[in-house]
């Protein structure tokens, strides 16, 4: 049996791959997941290195305790050096990669160089091997794990994949897997992009191999229990985080209008109740009792038909309030498109809301926007943008590369108006 607990070294450039066993004092000083990837992005880059060359290194975690029966078990790491900041890029993601990593037998993945062509790795009961994936370059991010799991003709395959934001290298792309879950916010689709790897596809039947299984699922259903006793996790369940809105927004905690106001006057078209009209169920993460995050469908309206998951609350901040758009119909084709492209909701959301507000003070006009007419609350433009961002066509090609070198190009005190730390956009409340 191949032992557990290893990592694996893929050098892209070259076409090598080296895999060793993790020393049991390395797993005692970081545990696993973010810890582990920490001390290894430490010690594998350096500070001056270029994130989109092919010197920044991409480094995938599985957590300690990844693949148990029980919630939180399902998240997995994401780290390089980040291209919107220039400073630590470290996003975590749940769904079923993670654990599905670690039955294929690996725990850390230590990612260098770059590829000539299109790649993606396939990982199987121990073994990694490197694959062409030009026929998937293109693909958006859910054709992606599609054509893989054809390809093996087996559907539990798990996919962690960009998409064409990710192969266009817009600097806020994320990595997802499923329908919706994201490494988001620091880019680390886009560090994919830039080696030429577009999916990482693991599966596996390897044992875990806990020292005590028994007191092991004992404890998981000791603490799924608690948490499916409290009426938060009962909340949750029934209306995902979509709930946490109804509170931010009714104690001025909101960013609306790029923060020119903190609430939504016309925001009660955003509380969670109205999914009713278009969730047709709720779906979980590995191991979860909370199920968290609807499956939703329009029927109606020019972007019928549509089947989407989610959204999760920072996408009713980044399409309904910060633009100022009182229309949960956007917000869901919105929260769809932005999943199948590989962007960043909360920083395409920033990105756009910023925007508005310098059309607003005459900063930019539809010149500069390619004849859009980014007014407050604009369904229309917003979800123009989008596909202008991952396409990086006209000015979505400005906005793509971030906030800051952004605000350098179009000048005249737009970067006044941008809220960002770093580069980077800043939350959809303000809970500080």
């Amino acid at each position: 049996m191949v032992p557990n607990r290893r990592i694996a070294y893929v050098d892209l450039s070259k076409g090598k791959i080296v895999t060793k066993d993790i020393p049991q004092d390395l797993r005692r000083l970081y545990l696993g997941g973010r810890g582990l990837d920490m001390y290894l992005l430490y010690n594998h880059i350096k500070p001056s290195v270029n994130p989109l060359g092919p010197e920044n290194v991409l480094i995938i975690g599985a957590g300690l305790l990844t693949g148990i029966p029980a919630l939180g078990s399902g998240r997995c790491d994401v780290a390089a050096k980040s291209p919107i900041t220039g400073a630590l890029g470290d996003s975590n993601v749940g769904g079923f990669f993670g654990p599905e990593l670690r039955f294929a037998g690996f725990d850390h993945l230590v990612i260098t160089g770059g590829a000539e062509k299109p790649v993606y790795l396939w990982i199987h009961e121990g073994e990694i091997e490197i694959r062409d994936a030009s026929h998937l370059w293109g693909k958006d991010t859910f054709e992606t794990q599609t054509a893989i799991r054809e390809q093996y003709r087996d559907d539990e395959i798990q996919c962690l994949v960009i998409g064409v934001a990710g192969e266009n290298l817009v600097r806020f792309a994320n990595a997802r897997t499923g329908m919706k879950n994201s490494a988001g916010r620091t880019g680390m689709g886009c560090v994919m992009g830039s080696k030429k790897l577009k999916a990482i596809a693991a599966r596996g039947t390897m044992d875990l191999g806990f020292a005590q299984p028994e007191r092991l699922l004992e404890y998981c259903k000791e603490m799924n229990d608690m948490i499916m006793g409290t009426k938060w996790g009962r909340t949750q369940s029934r209306w995902g985080t979509m709930v946490i809105y109804s509170n931010t927004n009714a104690t001025g905690l909101i960013r609306c209008r790029n923060f020119q106001y903190n609430l939504m006057e016309k925001g009660e078209v955003l509380e969670c109740e109205n999914m009713d009209k278009y969730s047709i169920g709720m779906a979980g993460c590995y191991a979860c009792p909370v199920h968290c995050r609807h499956r939703y469908l329009l029927t109606e309206g020019p972007y019928a038909p549509l089947y989407g998951e989610g959204p999760e609350y920072t996408s009713q901040g980044a399409f309904g309030t910060e633009p100022d758009c009182s229309s949960l119909e956007t917000v869901l084709v919105a929260n769809h498109l932005v999943n199948m492209y590989g962007l960043d909701t909360l920083e395409t959301g920033n990105l756009i809301a910023w925007a508005m507000e310098l059309y607003e003070k005459g900063i930019i006009d539809e010149k500069v926007t390619d004849g859009l007419k980014l007014e407050w609350g604009n369904s229309e433009a917003i979800i123009e943008m989008i596909h202008k961002i991952a396409k990086r066509e006209g000015f979505g090609n400005t906005l793509a590369d971030g906030i800051k070198p952004a605000s350098e190009k179009i000048g005249k005190g737009s970067e006044y108006y941008a809220i960002q730390i770093k580069g980077m956009g800043s939350l959809q409340s303000d809970e500080r």
